[in-house]
């Protein structure tokens, strides 16, 4: 699966990249760090910056310029770009946040770490194992389902 480096102009992207499953650093403000992490860890670069974009192509390093402003541009280029968006959050996901792996967990393993109504009111749960976030199907994640369906024209 590819490896992406996202500028700092691109956060949303790079976090909805994260919920598909894709491996993308965020947070990187410095074009030569960018390159050099680029270039060192096979990563593509997703940058506004035209400039960046120059130096790396001159470099030969993979290089998305993006174009469009909004989300769905964006999402949408990268498709025309031949990135699949496909299995989102959970499964394979990982966390917008940090960018570390996503794992299901049992309930038990969250007791006193949710606030007890979201304890009760769901069985389902998830923790990042980087940051230890923990995510469940809630309101904020129906909000991500149906951006995603938007994303993917369903």
């Amino acid at each position: 699966m590819r490896k992406f480096i996202a500028d700092m102009m691109l956060g949303r992207l790079a976090r909805w990249l994260r919920l598909y499953g894709y491996d993308t650093l965020y947070g990187v403000e410095d074009d030569d760090d960018i390159l050099r992490i680029a270039r060192a860890e096979q990563r593509i670069i997703l940058t506004r910056d035209s400039g960046l974009a120059e130096r790396a192509s001159r470099l030969g390093i993979p290089v998305i310029l993006i174009r469009a402003n909004s989300l769905e541009e964006q999402v949408a280029q990268l498709r025309e770009e031949g990135v699949e968006f496909e299995e989102l959050f959970p499964a394979g996901a990982r966390c917008p946040k940090c960018n570390g792996p996503i794992k299901p967990t049992r309930k038990e393993e969250v007791r006193g770490k949710v606030p007890p109504s979201v304890y009760e009111a769901y069985d389902e749960f998830y923790v990042c194992e980087s940051c230890g976030q923990i995510y469940w199907p809630g309101r904020q994640w129906r909000e991500i389902v149906k951006m995603d369906k938007m994303l993917r024209g369903g």
